[in-house]
């Protein structure tokens, strides 16, 4: 009978320890090892655990991570730091991102790693706003909703779907639109709402937006407040609520050509 022997906890060298790492990857290398040392296969499962909450946030195989980490290990960078680690986790960080972006845009990983290379709209696959778009136009969009929910639901599609024919990508600005929408249900004030949003850009970063695009895109939504230099400006969830089709914001040439313009910027 074939057996395969794996190395114990006991025999397991300190995975964390900076000197010991660069020593074991540096051995793994030079003997080519990698495919057969049970130290090995120890090192990859642990990475692939450090690294799943990375995988996680973009939905991605935690194998994936351990793939990233794996490259990441055989780089002069990583030999050479003093913290090799830091170096691995900012690369695993960087390719999760772009496999995530490349399988979004349709594009090679290579590209998605940078902004300037990405196509300048995400490619919309055949069916996929079929029965959105349907919904937003419907023969009774007239009609009051007899269901709240109903009457929310058509004031976050009615954005989203003006957001993207105004150029914005449409996935992360569909997630971006529900969730600011979620958050100011729990918010008391006009000023409340601007005050948490547009710092809260944690979801921002993860959808690839800048602190100001996002915050752009909270007054876009909800609104600004009247100054001495400007009047109130109804925002787009408060003028599809008063009645507002998608059609009539898209005769508004100015708030079209703002989220353009805050469209077109977005990328971090």
């Amino acid at each position: 009978m074939r057996t395969t022997r794996l190395a114990s906890r006991e025999e397991l060298p300190d995975f964390t320890d900076s000197e010991i790492l660069r020593e074991l990857i540096t051995t793994l290398t030079a003997t080519g090892r990698w495919a057969t040392s049970a130290v090995a296969r120890e090192l990859m499962l642990f990475a692939m655990h450090k690294y799943a909450p990375i995988a996680k946030a973009w939905h991605r195989d935690p194998a994936d991570a351990g793939y990233a980490a794996f490259l990441a290990f055989r780089t002069r960078a990583t030999l050479t730091a003093d913290d090799p680690w830091a170096v691995v986790t900012h690369a695993v960080r960087l390719a999760i991102a772009a496999d995530e972006h490349a399988d979004r845009l349709m594009t090679s990983s290579d590209k998605a790693r940078r902004p300037s290379k990405r196509p300048p709209l995400e490619p919309i696959r055949a069916g996929y706003y079929e029965e959105f778009l349907y919904d937003v136009y419907r023969r009774d969009a007239f009609v009051e909703p007899d269901d709240s929910n109903d009457a929310v639901e058509n004031v976050i599609r009615s954005a989203c779907v003006f957001f993207v024919i105004t150029g914005w990508s449409a996935r992360p600005v569909e997630a971006a639109v529900e969730y600011i929408c979620n958050r100011i249900s729990s918010l008391s004030s006009h000023d409340s709402a601007m005050d948490t949003l547009t710092v809260d850009t944690a979801l921002a970063y993860r959808l690839g937006y800048s602190d100001n695009t996002w915050a752009s895109l909270v007054r876009l939504l909800i609104g600004t407040k009247p100054s001495r230099r400007h009047d109130a400006g109804t925002g787009i969830l408060g003028r599809v609520l008063l009645g507002d089709t998608v059609a009539d914001l898209l005769q508004d040439a100015d708030l079209v050509r703002m989220a353009r313009e805050v469209g077109r910027a977005g990328a971090l």
